[in-house]
């Protein structure tokens, strides 16, 4: 069952590679490589059959064999599973060390049942933190606005849950309501105020998308211009180097838009406002604005917790673990794990898991565009491991026994990456927002 000939009966018994390294400390080109799996892999593009690993072989294992080298273990584990006696053994698992059993975070979470998506949170936001997916210009969205300015009470719904509509026999036409509407959407006509209603439902077609208090751009700011202060975002425009240019200070970046906190948010919130006295808006500062003004009990204060369960249903593809900012996410056994001691409850992983395996409360899902993978087949060790972890059935082999990938299956997750031992496979791929 090994693919590299790394297993051998010499003299009745079992002599197989003990991955001692010494071979690819010893090759002139570079050639041998060792794995995630603690294995060793030998690129064939960089080999020139030299011999130099098969003489240095402390168990004589390694040969060449129709002109390539063999018998180098990538410990890819197919012989596990083969040996009818279990005589062949996994690797012992290494369990990540922790203190912390979950981790929490304090911030204003939204209730997407109660919200009707009208977009008053965000009009009484200081900091611009909360944002719509959609909102059409120019239509009312019962955010009340009108109703609280309104002297004489002449602004509201006929029936509960009913358009809104100008009462002409009690307003006063003092265009309060007209001028104070965040969306356009009350016009004045010869003497009359209308309200404009919105020929979609609001509630089904937009989503909010807020600060979650994950503290990314805070962590990402390299001169302290963006700092925790009673477990509270703050912004400190004096030592913003691209804020206050009399800081004193080299930019932290070219431009505004390539800040590092502006590129660490990453639902695109934070971001410098050209010509403002606080310049930066987007972190929430926690003031309690929204929870306040909100009508439904949609804004709560909350407690947002992960214990780092990953449901049955993920396919092990490792977009976590490349996204993670913090390093928490790493393939341990085969299966994702989360280090809680690392992980601040950005929910970046679950936003970008395509199988949607991560528990997450932000609405936005970065969802695979499109991308490109490729096969190198002088890396490939053969071990079919690839194969088993496509479940899309998008990896098969020719009658010479070289993989490709079918792009018109492949939907570039990445499993197929995670999965060989080699590093044989390439994948890119884009990401499109989606609500």
């Amino acid at each position: 069952a090994c693919p590299t000939d790394a297993i051998r009966i010499v003299d009745g018994k079992v002599q197989s590679c003990i991955t001692c390294g010494k071979c690819a400390r010893v090759c002139p080109n570079k050639a041998i490589f060792k794995n995630q799996y603690g294995g060793f892999v030998i690129d064939r593009t960089k080999c020139n059959l030299c011999g130099m690993c098969v003489n240095v072989c402390p168990i004589n294992i390694m040969e060449i064999k129709d002109g390539k080298v063999m018998g180098v273990c990538s410990n890819c584990g197919v012989c596990v599973p083969a040996c009818k006696i279990n005589a062949r053994m996994a690797a012992p698992s290494k369990p990540i060390p922790m203190e912390n059993e979950v981790v929490s975070r304090v911030n204003i979470a939204i209730d997407h049942e109660d919200c009707i998506e009208c977009g008053r949170c965000a009009y009484f936001c200081p900091q611009d933190s909360i944002h719509f997916s959609y909102i059409e210009p120019g239509v009312c969205t019962k955010c009340d606005l009108c109703i609280d300015v309104c002297p004489r009470n002449a602004i509201g719904p006929i029936e509960e849950g009913g358009a809104y509509q100008v009462d002409m026999q009690k307003c006063a036409l003092c265009y309060k309501c007209l001028i104070e509407c965040p969306n356009d959407a009350i016009q004045a006509k010869n003497l009359e105020l209308t309200i404009n209603q919105p020929e979609y439902d609001v509630e089904n077609d937009t989503r909010m998308i807020a600060c979650i208090d994950c503290e990314l751009c805070v962590d990402a700011c390299p001169n302290e211009g963006l700092q925790i202060i009673n477990k509270r975002i703050r912004y400190d425009v004096d030592k913003c180097t691209l804020g206050n240019n009399e800081c004193g200070l080299e930019p932290c970046a070219e431009s505004r838009d390539q800040a590092p906190c502006v590129q660490a948010c990453y639902q695109n919130l934070v971001q410098f406002v050209p010509d403002s006295k606080i310049t930066l808006e987007g972190p929430c500062v926690v003031c309690g604005g929204c929870v306040s003004q909100c009508k439904y009990g949609a804004r709560k204060f909350g407690n947002t917790t992960w214990d780092g369960e990953i449901k049955p249903t993920c396919i092990k593809c490792g977009i976590c673990i490349e996204v993670c900012p913090k390093g928490a996410l790493s393939m341990v056994d085969g299966e994702v794990k989360v280090n809680l001691d690392e992980c601040v409850l950005c929910e970046k992983c679950a936003v970008h898991c395509p199988v949607n395996a991560i528990p997450k409360t932000v609405p936005l899902k970065m969802k695979i565009k499109d991308g490109y993978s490729f096969i190198n087949n002088d890396l490939c060790v053969g071990c079919g491991l690839c194969v088993d972890a496509c479940i899309f059935k998008a990896i098969s082999s020719d009658d010479e026994g070289n993989l490709s990938i079918d792009n018109n299956r492949c939907i570039y997750c990445g499993a197929c990456k995670t999965a060989c031992p080699a590093r044989a496979i390439k994948i890119q791929r884009d990401f499109e927002a989606s609500i």
